[in-house]
């Protein structure tokens, strides 16, 4: 969801004037920088103050510690740092300003260990028996509102912030279509519910949501959002020890893996049934709201131990498809 910043954080290096230019640029162009991306500007606003910056200029010395490795730090960090560091030195390239080193000889290539999770079908069946049996011993709007954010993640595959925006008048409760309006890369796109989830969605508005606005958010109306996102993570994080399910280095998986996981078994429900992979994985990029199908590619990161029936189908048409890929992308969030 495209929301304006009303609010941006302190800047007082050499580029406090220029960052809310730069933010304002970027929300022209639909990318929709969050409270998140006006942070990593801030440090790395803050990171060129200590090196003794005083002007807007971006020296190669500069952008070499900025982008370098530091101890203790996940591999992924220093990525996002050079993404963020070469889009903003290309802008101030484009303004006229000197001295500006933009990377564009930086040929290192960042590979992430990262694999995202996917939960197993007994994993999703232990996560939904906990929420409904909770849901009938004790029906309340804290939890009953937790339980249809969990059911919006999973059955529709959206993202966090898609549900956390997500507003009354969003959702038609007669044909079950639910408007996604300007996410990510200011997209909109309009999913359908299925008739299980019609039904929760129904009973959940005629309980908790019937009586505010149109305009009120869907998912816990009447509370600041940044407050429902803290409480969505606790209580997931709450749910899952409940259910006993964490990766193997001991940690939970992420709300963002029920997005993953809806993904795979959609791609595994289209296998089965006989459907074209070439031209299904097209319509499931439209579906999550991708921009193109390499982003589909790169989000699910099918592994072959998982879905090498998939993989089988997809190689005949695109041997490479599914091969691993680095790309430069620019620092965004999981929405």
């Amino acid at each position: 969801m495209r929301i304006e910043l009303t609010k941006l954080p302190e800047y007082t290096g050499p580029y406090r004037d220029i960052i809310p230019v730069y933010i304002k640029s970027r929300q022209s162009m639909g990318l929709s920088p969050d409270w998140r991306f006006a942070c990593y500007l801030r440090d790395l606003d803050n990171f060129a103050k200590r090196q003794g910056i005083t002007k807007p200029e971006i020296t190669r010395e500069l952008y070499e510690e900025y982008t370098a490795p530091r101890e203790g730090e996940k591999s992924r960090t220093p990525e996002i740092r050079r993404s963020l560091i070469r889009p903003f030195a290309r802008y101030l390239s484009a303004l006229g300003y000197e001295n500006i080193y933009t990377g564009l000889d930086d040929k290192r290539v960042f590979k992430s260990d990262f694999i995202p999770y996917v939960f197993s079908s007994d994993e999703i069946q232990s996560i939904f028996s906990l929420l409904d049996s909770w849901h009938i011993e004790n029906p309340n709007f804290e939890d009953d509102s937790f339980r249809m954010a969990m059911q919006l993640f999973y059955c529709c595959g959206l993202r966090r912030s898609e549900v956390l925006f997500l507003k009354k008048q969003d959702i038609n409760l007669v044909t079950g279509k639910v408007t996604i309006l300007e996410s990510k890369n200011n997209i909109s796109r309009i999913v359908v519910a299925s008739d299980s989830l019609l039904e929760e969605l129904q009973h959940y508005m005629k309980s908790h949501v019937f009586s505010v606005s149109e305009t009120e958010y869907f998912i816990y109306p009447g509370q600041k959002r940044k407050t429902v996102e803290n409480k969505l993570y606790i209580k997931y994080a709450r749910l899952l020890a409940a259910a006993n399910i964490h990766t193997l280095n001991g940690s939970i998986p992420r709300i963002h893996d029920l997005r993953h996981t809806f993904c795979v078994r959609a791609l595994e429900q289209m296998e089965a049934k006989g459907f074209d992979i070439y031209t299904s994985l097209p319509m499931l990029a439209v579906y999550l709201g991708h921009r193109r199908i390499t982003e589909t590619e790169y989000y699910l990161r099918l592994m072959e131990s998982h879905f090498s029936g998939i993989l089988k189908q997809v190689s005949s048409y695109s041997p490479n498809l599914y091969k691993g890929i680095a790309t430069d992308t620019e620092v965004h969030n999981e929405d």
